[in-house]
C-alpha cells in the first residue's frame, strides 16, 4: 500500500528525476570500471616496454578518473539513493531487503575501489613500479566487481524468473537477463574509457603528433569489444519478457525508436573503432573524439530509456507495479479503497479526506503524478484532451488493457469516479485558460 508521502518534483516528477540522475551515473560509473582495465593494463605494458610516454599519459588519465569518476561520480550515486528513496520507496525497501547481503558484498568491493583508486593517483613516483602496479589491479578488479553485483540486482527488475514464486534470493540474481546484463555493461565499460582516452589524449600534454597518434591507438583497442555489443544485446532481448519486446518490436513508438537509436550510435562508433582507429590506425583530432563520445552517449542514454520503460508497468516485473502497489495489492485496494491504504495522504489533509474534490486529488496523487506532472513532463491532460467525460471513464476503468504499459488504475467505483471528474475539471480549466489568453490576443487595441 501507499506507507509513505508522495514525492512530488514539480515540471519533471519523480521518476524523471531518477531517470535524469541515473543516467548521467551509468556514464560516470561505466567510465570508472572501463578506466581501471586501461590504466592497469596500460601500465602493465608501459613498464614491460618501458614506454614513458604512455606512462605519462596514464598518469594524466588517472586524474581525469579521480574527477570524474570519483567526484562526479560520487555525487551522482548519492543522488540516486536519495531521489529513489523518495521517489519509489516501495522498490528501494524490496531491493535492499531482497539482496541485502549482496549491497553489502558491493559496497565492500565499492570501498576497496575507492581506496585503492585514490592510492593509485597519490603514488605514482612514490612507491615501487610493483606496487603501484599491483594497486591498479585492485582497483580494476574491485571496480569491475562492484558493476557484477550492481548488473544482478539491475537485470532481477526486469526479470526476477524463479524468484516470484521461489523468493530465493540466488535465484533473482542469477536471473535471465543476468549474465547478457555484465556482458553488455563491461563493453560499454571498456569503450566508454577508450573513448575518453582518446579524448584526454588530445586535450593534455605536449605530445608530438605521431606520439598522440600511438595514444589515440592504444585507446582504440578498448573499443575492440564493441564486435561483443549485438550478439549480447540480442541475448538479452531473447530473455527479456514477452510484453517488453513487444514494446520494443513497435508496441511502444518511443521504446522502438531509442532501441534503434541505441543500435545504430553504437554499431557507427564500433564501425568507425575498427576500420578508422584499430585497422587504419587513424589520427583522431580533438573535434573527432568529442563527436565519437557524444555518440557513445546517445548510444548509452538511449540503452538505457529502453531498458527502463520496457519495464512498464513494473518497477520489479511481475512483483511491484509503477504505481507503487505489488501484483496482489492492486485487487485488495479495489475494495479496501485507496483512502484506506494511504495513511500519510489522510494525514496531510488533516486526518480527513471525505470529498470527491480531496478523493479526486488523492488519486490523481498516488497513482498518476509521479509520472504525469502536471504542466510538466508527460502532463496528463494534453492526453486526454480530445475525450469526452464518459470516454474517460470508461478508458481509465481499463486503462491496463487500452496501453499495456500502464498499471490497472485501484480503487472503488466512487473513487474512480471521483478521479473521473477531478481530471474533467483540470482538463475544462485548461482549456478555459487557454481560449481566454486567445481572446486577450485578439482583442482590438483600444488606443489604435
Amino acid at each position: 500500500m501507499w506507507e509513505y508521502p508522495i514525492w512530488e518534483v514539480p515540471r519533471l516528477g519523480g521518476g524523471m528525476t531518477i531517470g535524469l540522475i541515473a543516467t548521467i551515473h551509468v556514464l560516470v560509473a561505466h567510465f570508472s570500471v572501463g578506466a581501471g582495465f586501461l590504466l592497469a593494463i596500460g601500465e602493465t605494458a608501459g613498464r614491460k616496454k618501458q614506454n614513458l610516454i604512455l606512462l605519462d599519459f596514464l598518469k594524466r588519465f588517472s586524474k581525469a578518473l579521480i574527477l570524474v569518476g570519483f567526484v562526479f561520480g560520487a555525487i551522482t550515486g548519492v543522488a540516486i539513493w536519495f531521489s529513489i528513496s523518495l521517489a519509489s520507496t516501495r522498490a528501494t525497501s524490496a531491493l535492499i531487503h531482497t539482496f541485502v547481503w549482496f549491497w553489502a558484498t558491493e559496497w565492500v568491493f565499492f570501498l576497496v575501489e575507492i581506496v585503492a583508486g585514490y592510492a593509485y593517483y597519490s603514488t605514482w613516483d612514490k612507491v615501487s613500479e610493483k606496487t603501484h602496479l599491483t594497486l591498479g589491479w585492485i582497483y580494476a578488479i574491485a571496480a569491475w566487481m562492484s558493476l557484477f553485483w550492481i548488473s544482478g540486482i539491475l537485470a532481477f527488475m526486469m526479470t526476477p524468473g524463479d524468484w516470484l514464486e521461489t523468493r530465493n534470493v540466488w535465484d533473482g540474481f542469477l536471473n535471465p537477463t543476468f549474465f547478457p546484463t555484465v556482458g553488455l555493461r563491461t563493453i560499454s565499460s571498456l569503450a566508454f574509457a577508450g573513448l575518453y582516452a582518446i579524448l584526454i589524449a588530445n586535450l593534455t600534454g605536449n605530445w608530438t603528433r605521431e606520439e598522440r597518434t600511438r595514444l589515440i591507438n592504444f585507446g582504440a583497442w578498448f573499443l575492440a569489444p564493441l564486435v561483443l555489443m549485438l550478439p549480447f544485446a540480442a541475448w538479452y532481448f531473447v530473455e527479456m519478457p514477452p510484453m517488453a519486446r513487444h514494446f520494443v518490436q513497435g508496441g511502444a513508438a518511443a521504446m522502438t525508436l531509442f532501441f534503434l537509436f541505441g543500435i545504430a550510435a553504437s554499431t557507427l562508433v564500433g564501425i568507425y573503432a575498427y576500420w578508422g582507429l584499430i585497422r587504419y590506425q587513424r589520427y583522431v583530432n580533438l573535434e573527432t573524439s568529442c563527436l565519437l563520445l557524444a555518440i557513445a552517449i546517445i548510444a548509452t542514454v538511449s540503452m538505457e530509456f529502453v531498458r527502463e520503460g520496457t519495464r512498464k508497468p513494473f518497477v520489479i516485473y511481475g512483483y511491484l507495479y509503477s504505481n507503487g502497489l505489488t501484483v496482489p495489492e492492486a485487487g485488495t485496494v479495489n475494495s479496501k479503497g485507496v483512502v484506506a491504504s494511504a495513511p500519510w495522504q489522510v494525514l496531510s489533509e488533516g486526518g480527513s479526506i471525505d470529498t470527491p474534490e480531496k478523493i479526486g486529488r488523492l488519486m490523481y496523487k498516488v497513482q498518476c503524478s509521479q509520472c504525469h506532472v502536471q504542466k510538466g513532463f508527460n502532463d496528463l491532460i494534453p492526453l486526454i484532451q480530445y475525450w469526452g467525460k464518459d470516454l474517460l471513464a470508461f478508458n481509465l476503468d481499463r486503462i491496463h488493457e487500452l496501453k499495456a504499459f500502464m498499471p490497472p488504475l485501484a480503487g472503488t467505483p466512487d473513487e474512480r469516479k471521483a478521479l473521473v471528474d477531478y481530471l474533467w475539471e483540470l482538463k475544462t480549466a485548461r482549456e478555459s485558460s487557454e481560449q481566454r489568453k486567445v481572446a486577450d490576443n485578439h482583442e482590438p487595441d483600444p488606443q489604435s
